[in-house]
């Protein structure tokens, strides 16, 4: 009799899945429950849902599974992952940022740091993109049907992988892409958003610069306050968006100071 007699088995029903990690591919040494074992009886007797087997698992998901109290087996395989994830950021981050053609170009001692984290996230990313495989528990067979992003857009251009996508918009739009990742994930996780925000914040950044500059030279040259300037400027653009920075200056002199000027004679 087994000795978990409320648990059946999920055995691979192909024998390349024999041995394998069900969460992530890697070789299986434990076995992780579904519920938990110390959740058994909470789960029998309040009818919660809960899949009652018991899953082939390498140490490492074995590990971070410990303290999920999911019952379903999805739930647990997505907490896995979440957990991989969070423990390869860093490797993840620089699979992601960086190619080999930009690895070429660094000094070794760059380059070998930078190449051991490409190692790392490339295989932390195959093993957050293994999708399971089918099984067979208490007799009846099981097909799994995970399915991964199938593309990521760029305004017409589709990439299979994050990376690719952020490898692409980063050079097409010359967009650094920790810069354009951040955006990304506050944008919706949408690259079309994520560049054109960018692009105006930086059109906003290089307008207020040129205004700054603008003012601060027109001041200087009708001996005014910079404030004053600039705060009547900014006045005019608002009341009329169709005015340029140098048509609102010119109007400043128009309406302001050639009249006070003209007084003072």
């Amino acid at each position: 009799m087994s000795e978990y007699p409320d648990y059946h088995l999920l055995v691979p029903t192909e024998r390349a899945s024999f041995n394998t990690c069900f969460y992530c591919g890697c070789i299986a040494s434990e076995y992780d429950f579904a519920p938990p074992l110390k959740y058994r009886d909470f789960f029998l007797s309040t009818q919660e849902p809960a899949d009652f087997v018991k899953i082939p698992s390498c140490r490492e998901c074995f590990e971070h599974l410990k303290s999920c109290k999911a019952g379903a087996l999805e739930e647990r395989r997505v907490y896995a992952k979440k957990k991989l994830a969070k423990k390869y950021e860093k490797a993840l981050n620089i699979f992601e940022m960086w190619t080999e053609e930009e690895l070429a170009a660094l000094d070794f001692s760059l380059s070998h740091s930078i190449a051991a984290g490409l190692k790392l996230g490339l295989e932390t990313t195959e093993r957050l993109n293994f999708p399971g495989f089918n099984y067979e528990a208490a007799g009846i067979n099981h097909q799994v049907h995970y399915h991964l992003s199938a593309s990521f857009d760029v305004f017409g251009e589709s990439y299979s992988s994050f990376r690719e996508a952020l490898d692409y918009a980063s050079k097409a739009y010359r967009i650094p892409k920790i810069t354009l990742k951040e955006y990304y994930a506050e944008h919706g996780n949408s690259f079309e958003k994520a560049i054109h925000a960018v692009h105006q914040e930086t059109a906003a950044k290089e307008f207020q610069k040129q205004l700054t500059t603008l003012c601060q030279q027109f001041a200087k040259q009708h001996k005014q306050s910079v404030i004053f300037v600039h705060k009547q400027v900014e006045r005019y653009l608002t009341e009329d968006d169709t005015l340029s920075i140098s048509q609102a200056l010119g109007k400043l002199y128009d309406e302001r100071i050639h009249p006070a000027a003209t007084r003072k004679r």
